[in-house]
């Protein structure tokens, strides 16, 4: 194995303890050595999958997995940290629930590198997903799913069947919402897509976090209306731009 690969397996669980200590979490007690183990483990092999996908030349194991392990702390699995309405006491560093987040994002980031690498290698894949277009709208739809969550205040802290699919529900739907108008702003260069899904983004992020229907819960839960409305904004500028290129073709 290259050193660089071992040097990204060693340094991960490093980085990831060392975040989670400048929030305050506590180190607590080691408690089940084998916690420990698989917490440095379950790190180590992200920071692996990091290394070798840049030696693969993919572009998206880095960036998305920066991401998502500074969201972990936040995106309601684990000690909620910080100042506001849903902060709580920071609690042991060790803990089962920071394993969920780890395995969450390692998940994400293998999955998003075995697609951009079956989309430089298979046509059929690279067909299907238009190139790099498509694995870029996807890599901004799991961000966006993963900041909105993060910013909403929703938390799926209970394992039961139903929590499970409202949880699918929302990131499934997010990653969509994220992704689709994306997509079709750069296909068919309309600007009104991103725009709709970047207002609803951004004031998903400002939007104050306090109470059981605050703007960023309705936006995660429902967020068929605003891939709706992005849709229908795209149509309307496409047609726009018609009348307009007929108005100046019957001037000339």
């Amino acid at each position: 194995m290259r050193r660089d690969a071992l040097l990204a397996a060693a340094l991960a669980p490093v980085a990831f303890t060392s975040y989670l200590l400048s929030l305050g979490v506590r180190p607590g007690a080691v408690g089940d050595p084998r916690t420990a183990l698989l917490y440095v483990g379950l790190l180590a092999a992200v920071g692996l999958l990091v290394a070798e996908g840049h030696r693969l030349g993919l572009l998206t194991p880095l960036p998305v997995t920066t991401s998502l392990l500074l969201l972990v702390p936040w995106i309601g699995f684990g000690p909620r940290v910080g100042s506001g309405p849903r902060a709580v006491s920071p609690e042991s560093l060790v803990v089962v629930d920071f394993l969920v987040g780890v395995v969450i994002a390692g998940v994400v980031v293998f999955t998003l590198a075995a697609i951009e690498h079956l989309a430089l290698k298979e046509p059929r894949v690279n067909h299907a997903l238009d190139g790099q277009t498509g694995v870029g709208a996807l890599t901004v739809g799991v961000l966006h799913a993963a900041i909105v969550v993060g910013f909403s205040g929703l938390q799926f802290q209970t394992l039961d069947l139903g929590t499970v699919g409202f949880a699918l529900w929302v990131t499934a739907g997010l990653v969509v919402l994220g992704s689709v108008p994306i997509y079709v702003s750069l296909k068919t260069s309309r600007l009104s897509p991103a725009a709709v899904v970047g207002t609803g983004f951004g004031l998903v992020v400002v939007a104050p976090t306090g109470g059981e229907l605050s703007f960023g819960t309705l936006y995660a839960v429902a967020w068929v209306l605003p891939l709706g409305i992005s849709l229908l904004a795209a149509a309307a500028e496409n047609r726009v731009r018609r009348l307009r290129t007929t108005e100046q073709g019957i001037r000339a």
